[in-house]
């Protein structure tokens, strides 16, 4: 009884100072919570029947694996559309860019005038029960068939007008309904065309052409060239040195900068040599003086050579009113008494 009483003691002591003293330090190991305490966390049914657990069990991880999977899979999806996407979005932007609008085109009446761009793309506009006149280079000649994207729903037909280097060739094309759109490939001796043509119910283009600067300006080159050459050549044929005359005087009232270097005959045709700083001012009007009165006489310029077909004795070069040049020819170059006509036969 003692015992018991001495036991009773003890616990009701320690549960009172439990009580009382602080809360235990984290570096304290809290007893466990015996067995007998009841817990206060929901009761858990356990299956009793083996095979019921075990698909339990093997349920939660399967569904977790094919959820990995599967979004492994999709990442592996997406680089390959991406990759799509960009490759479209750069062949749309590069194709945009290569079309040529008829807003950004020339004009000339109802013509729609493009600047030929070797790979460009055209616009074109068509409507039902119209056609558009697509007109070629005079010259240019078709190598085949018109390809067209839709052959079913536009009709496609060719005539030409002009002659020779200056036939013309016309591509007529023409839908058959509103709303549709397709793309044709002209191909020729010369150039090759992409066209994109849209049909509307009220709207079209006439005609379509185009200018070409590269090749005119590359004509216009070769055009310089050829007349540089020609001026480098003086127009005199069968010129002989011995029949030369030089005994030309030059006084100028001041130095101009298109003042002669010197003038000189051949018995038929007088020569004046013009200074090559004539080419960068204002060259000047050759006058011969018969008398007392000044004519203009008709002369032909070749290079720094201003080409009279004639003789005289006394002219002038004037620009303007004040600046003039004198050329005087001092005697005639033969000793015999023969007249120009004969002179070039005897020399000096």
């Amino acid at each position: 009884m003692k015992a018991t009483m001495l036991s009773v003691l003890l616990l009701f002591t320690v549960s009172c100072g439990s009580m009382a003293g602080p809360p235990p330090l984290k570096s304290e190991v809290v007893p466990a919570i015996p067995v007998s305490v009841p817990s206060t966390s929901p009761a858990q049914v356990v299956p009793q029947n083996v095979e019921a657990v075990k698909s339990m069990q093997d349920a939660a991880p399967k569904g977790i694996r094919i959820k990995k999977q599967q979004a492994k899979k999709a990442s592996v999806k997406k680089g390959p559309a991406r990759r799509r996407m960009n490759e479209r979005q750069v062949v749309e932007h590069r194709v945009k860019q290569s079309v040529q609008r008829p807003v950004n085109a020339m004009s000339v009446e109802s013509k729609t005038l493009y600047s030929y761009v070797p790979d460009a793309i055209y616009m074109i506009y068509a409507a039902l029960n119209h056609v558009v006149d697509v007109q070629l280079q005079p010259g240019e000649n078709l190598t085949g068939r018109i390809v067209a994207g839709d052959t079913h729903r536009w009709e496609v037909g060719t005539v030409t007008d002009g002659a020779g280097a200056n036939i013309t060739t016309h591509v007529l094309i023409k839908p058959k309904q509103a709303g549709i759109e397709t793309n044709f490939l002209i191909v020729t001796d010369r150039h090759s065309y992409r066209l994109y043509a849209q049909a509307n119910d009220d709207f079209f283009i006439p005609t379509v052409g185009w200018a070409y600067p590269e090749e005119e300006m590359a004509k216009s080159q070769q055009i310089r060239k050829e007349q540089q050459r020609l001026d480098g050549m003086v127009a005199a044929p069968a010129i002989i040195a011995a029949n030369l005359n030089f005994k030309y005087k030059i006084k100028p009232d001041r130095k101009y900068p298109w003042t002669p270097i010197r003038a000189f005959d051949d018995g038929n045709k007088t020569y004046i040599q013009m200074s090559p700083e004539m080419k960068s001012s204002e060259a000047p009007v050759l006058f011969i003086k018969d008398g007392k009165n000044l004519n203009l006489v008709n002369y032909r310029i070749k290079g720094d050579y201003y080409i009279v077909d004639r003789l005289f004795d006394e002219g002038e070069l004037r620009s303007g009113k004040k600046d003039i040049v004198r050329i005087i020819r001092e005697s005639p170059w033969f000793s015999s008494g023969k007249s120009y006509t004969d002179s070039g036969k005897m020399g000096r």
